[in-house]
């Protein structure tokens, strides 16, 4: 009982730190920000918690059939006219324990270190942000996006270098995965900008394309944001690292060499007034 509350103590002193998840269509840019923010002195951000694509639909599963089993047992009892019942979890129980096993995941990555925020980079956690926004009232939001049509082709490069041969298998050509991502970039952005339309002041959209050349002007507003220290000497320290040991392959515009005619009116036709609102250009 005693190491109960202590881990109790202890996962409840991650959520009086600001709590941020880094979210975005795919990988790139989000990785680098993660590798930055860690890199500051009040920041801990240590890799993906796979909160809610991995570990909360395999949680929610065991709980759906373990309520399942108890209403099991209880009509037994009742039909054998025998006194009590067997309880299942309710939705605020359930969200205790998702929350509880968010606090025990960033707790052992801040392993007792002084910080003021805690982040954690998930891209997929941008199509739940309301869920998160339910179990963490309070967290902030950093939303890393790029021109999608860029996107989709370093996501096509990038899933044909460490596929055994089942994502080729799937998409055999680069238009077929094209238009897959189109639909899913638009559906990440479309749910980045709802949120925070919702909930105002808690959400950073950043460029990734803005991380070429000098870094300190477009970093500081996000520092700034995060109201963690935003000098231009810590900035440049932290962003040389990181260049150093996360080198992000961004060339805008790269997508024109491989687009043809009737993907690039796809993507237009589909995409194009989000690109446009983003101020990508065609």
């Amino acid at each position: 009982m005693e190491d109960f509350k202590k881990t109790s103590e202890r996962v409840n002193s991650v959520f009086d730190k600001d709590i941020v998840f880094i979210v975005g269509a795919t990988r790139w840019g989000t990785a680098w920000m993660q590798q930055f923010l860690d890199r500051h002195p009040d920041i801990c951000c240590k890799g993906e918690g796979h909160f809610t694509d991995s570990l909360f639909p395999v949680l929610a599963q065991a709980f759906d059939e373990y309520n399942a089993a108890c209403e099991s047992i209880g009509n037994r009892l009742q039909n054998a006219g025998q006194p009590g019942n067997a309880a299942g979890f309710t939705f605020d129980d359930v969200h205790h324990i998702l929350t509880t096993a968010i606090g025990l995941m960033l707790e052992r990555w801040t392993a007792g270190q002084d910080v003021k925020v805690i982040a954690e980079k998930t891209p997929e956690h941008i199509v739940s942000l309301d869920l998160l926004a339910r179990l963490v009232p309070g967290l902030k939001i950093i939303h890393v996006f790029r021109d999608g049509r860029d996107e989709a082709l370093s996501a096509w490069q990038f899933n044909n270098k460490i596929s055994q041969g089942e994502f080729r298998q799937k998409y055999p050509v680069f238009k077929d995965f094209a238009a897959t991502f189109a639909a899913n970039w638009v559906s990440s952005i479309t749910a980045a900008r709802r949120f925070d339309r919702d909930h105002k002041g808690r959400c950073f959209h950043f460029r990734a394309e803005d991380l070429q050349g000098e870094a300190v002007p477009v970093l500081a507003p996000l520092l700034a944001f995060l109201g963690v220290e935003a000098s231009d000497d810590l900035i440049k320290d932290a962003a040389t690292q990181t260049w150093e040991a996360a080198p992000l392959d961004i060339d805008p515009g790269g997508w024109r060499q491989e687009f043809d005619d009737a993907l690039k009116a796809d993507y237009q036709r589909d995409c194009g007034e989000l690109l446009k609102l983003l101020d990508y250009g065609k």
